[in-house]
C-alpha cells in the first residue's frame, strides 16, 4: 500500500524531529519526517494512519504551538492519491466523521475538561439562531 504525507503547519522553530515523532506516536509507522522553517511533513506507510492522525491531531499543541495538520498536497496539486471522501477512518471515528459537516477541513473541535449540560429545554428549541 502506498504511503501518505501529512503537512504540519504553524510548527514551532524549536520543534525537533524527536518531538514530531513523539507527537505522532501511535498513529502507525512513519517513513520520513521532513522539518522546514515553520512547517514540516510526515510520511506514513499507510494512508489510513495519516487520515487518523489528521483527524485527531489537528489543532493540538506541539512544542507550545497549536499546529495545523492536513493531508499534504502533491507537487502537481492533485492530492496524495486519496480523493475527497476516499479516506478511511478507523471504525471508532466513522460515526463522528459522518456527523460532521463535510466542508470542515480543520478536524474536530479541541476537547477540554469543561462540559456544559443543559436540561429541561422545550422541544421547540433549536441550535439555529433566529
Amino acid at each position: 500500500m502506498s504511503g501518505c504525507r501529512v503537512f504540519i503547519g504553524r510548527l514551532s522553530p524549536h520543534a525537533r524531529e524527536r518531538d514530531v515523532e513523539k507527537f505522532f506516536k501511535g498513529y502507525g509507522r512513519i517513513r520520513e519526517i521532513n522539518l522546514k522553517n515553520g512547517f514540516g511533513f510526515v510520511e506514513f506507510d499507510d494512508h489510513r494512519d495519516a487520515d487518523d492522525a489528521v483527524y485527531e491531531l489537528n489543532g493540538k499543541e506541539l512544542c507550545s504551538e497549536r499546529v495545523t495538520i492536513e493531508l499534504a498536497r502533491s507537487r502537481k496539486g492533485r492530492g496524495d492519491g486519496a480523493g475527497p471522501g476516499s479516506s478511511r477512518f478507523s471504525p471508532r471515528f466513522s460515526q463522528q466523521r459522518q456527523s460532521r459537516s463535510s466542508g470542515s477541513r480543520y478536524g474536530p473541535p479541541v476537547r477540554t475538561d469543561h462540559r456544559l449540560i443543559v436540561e429541561n429545554l422545550s422541544s421547540r428549541i433549536s441550535w439555529i439562531p433566529r
